[in-house]
């Protein structure tokens, strides 16, 4: 592997005037991306946020409801004649990834999407991302994010199972717990609405072991960025029916079973 995880995953950077985090680099190299790239359309459903480019290629990010206040304008603006969109079709992609910073859960959301759509090109292996994982019976394995069939699997495997989350419920552990148990984990799964919504440079802060794994469909699969052992995500096949679908409030596991997008893993 080409990373220490002895290392803060934080570089210095001219250009930027200080250091930069991995959130910061994925912005610094969609943005390099985005060239020439216009948003031709996009898609914000209950799970998950979807964009079009005006080169055909599509990419989708969790939907950060769990941040929304539940107001009506949420995602608008006044503007001079009333209110309008805070966003809107037509505008370069970079306008949409530099939304990936903002404090609007849903232009969040659209910026991750953008990323995604511009950097998920690579060659990718199918499969489940377990499979490039090296764990054993006993060993103590952690999910940042409660992503309950892994959580079976390493039980089943006879794993001792942490989970933390933001939600917390029965069973499950505050995500702030992360700073105290997540260095004794031998194997480490993190969701990838950790990259939605920000967490995930501190929880890889706190990562002490190079088998670690981020998931899901928010995940940007891109090399040089995050500091694990594999990313699994999705890659789009059909990005009109991904978009109509997600409209109609589909999620990640009705675009699998539609055939519209695949799961796929990047191997770093």
């Amino acid at each position: 592997m080409g990373w220490s995880f002895e290392l803060c995953p934080f570089v210095f950077s001219k250009e930027w005037g200080g250091f930069m985090g991995v959130l910061d680099r994925l912005v610094e190299l969609a943005l390099e991306k985005s060239r020439g790239v216009f948003i031709e359309d996009f898609r914000i459903g209950l799970g998950l946020t979807a964009v079009k480019l005006s080169d055909g290629s599509c990419g989708v990010a969790y939907s950060l409801r769990e941040d929304l206040l539940g107001t009506c304008e949420e995602f608008s603006k006044e503007g001079v004649v009333g209110y309008e969109p805070l966003l809107s079709p037509g505008v370069k992609a970079s306008d949409f990834v530099r939304e990936f910073m903002s404090d609007n859960p849903i232009a969040k959301s659209l910026g991750l999407a953008t990323i995604n759509a511009l950097l998920n090109r690579d060659e990718y292996s199918k499969g489940d991302v377990m499979e490039y994982l090296e764990y054993k019976e006993g060993c103590t394995a952690c999910l940042v994010g409660h992503i309950p069939p892994i959580a079976v699997e390493f039980m089943a495997k006879g794993c001792d199972v942490l989970v933390f989350d933001r939600n917390r419920k029965e069973g499950i552990l505050p995500d702030w717990a992360v700073r105290t148990h997540l260095k004794r984990c031998d194997v480490v799964v993190i969701s990838a609405s950790s990259v939605a919504n920000g967490t995930i440079e501190w929880v890889l802060e706190h990562v002490n072991t190079e088998e670690v794994a981020i998931v899901g469909p928010s995940a940007p699969m891109v090399r040089g960025i995050f500091p694990v052992k594999v990313i699994g995500g999705i890659r789009i096949i059909y990005p009109e029916k991904v978009l109509e679908a997600i409209t109609r409030g589909v999620g990640t596991r009705g675009l699998y079973s539609l055939g519209y997008a695949e799961k796929v893993n990047l191997l770093l």
